[in-house]
Parts: C-alpha cells; sequence; structure tokens
C-alpha cells in the first residue's frame, strides 16, 4: 500500500509539471506569434518606407525595429523548442507512472490552492 501511495503522489507531481509545461509552451507559443507579426508588420513598414523613398533617417530605423523583431522571434522560436522538449519529457514521464499506477488521480487545479 505505500508503493501505491508514493506512486500516486509522483504521479500527482508529475500531473503537475506537464501543467506547467503546458502552460509555458501555450505562453510561448503567444508570444512567438505576436513576434511573428511584429516580424511582418515592420517588414511592411520598411518595403513602404524604400518604395516611397522614406528618409535615410527612416529607413534606418525601421531597419534597428526589424532587427530587433527578428531576434526576438529567434529568441521566442528557442525558447519554444526548449519548452516543447520538457512538455515532451513530461508527457512520457506521467504516461509512464500512469501505466505503472494503473490510473490516473484526481489533481486539483492550481488555482483551486489558492
Amino acid at each position: 500500500m505505500s508503493d501505491d501511495t508514493d506512486l500516486e503522489s509522483r504521479v500527482v507531481a508529475a500531473i503537475r509539471h506537464y501543467r506547467a509545461a503546458l502552460e509555458l509552451a501555450e505562453k510561448l507559443e503567444r508570444e512567438d506569434a505576436s513576434a511573428d507579426r511584429a516580424v511582418t508588420s515592420t517588414l511592411l513598414d520598411l518595403e513602404r518606407a524604400v518604395r516611397d523613398k522614406a528618409s535615410p533617417q527612416l529607413k534606418h530605423s525601421l531597419c534597428e525595429i526589424a532587427s530587433t523583431a527578428v531576434s526576438r522571434s529567434a529568441d521566442t522560436q528557442n525558447a519554444l523548442v526548449e519548452a516543447s522538449a520538457r512538455l515532451d519529457s513530461a508527457r512520457l514521464t506521467l504516461a509512464d507512472l500512469e501505466q505503472q499506477l494503473g490510473y490516473i488521480p484526481k489533481v486539483a487545479m492550481a488555482a483551486d490552492h489558492q
């Protein structure tokens, strides 16, 4: 019985870890979409500025903004790749523990603990 209790505790911890990893991955997906929109918008602005023969200062400013947006997008994508790997690892751990225990125990949502 003690082994089942310990295993159940490990499953509960794995569920919480999985939920946290999922929450982070979802947050990063939203940030990635936002960063992609910023890159697209900035590049469109830069294209218009070049086409309309805008001042060199404006073009330079837009290039700096575009560079920052691309960097933000790359950073977010890298973080998302790492978060996805953690999520997959948490999923595999949870699946293994659930198979050992034979069921998934009921776990309160994080908001229920506040």
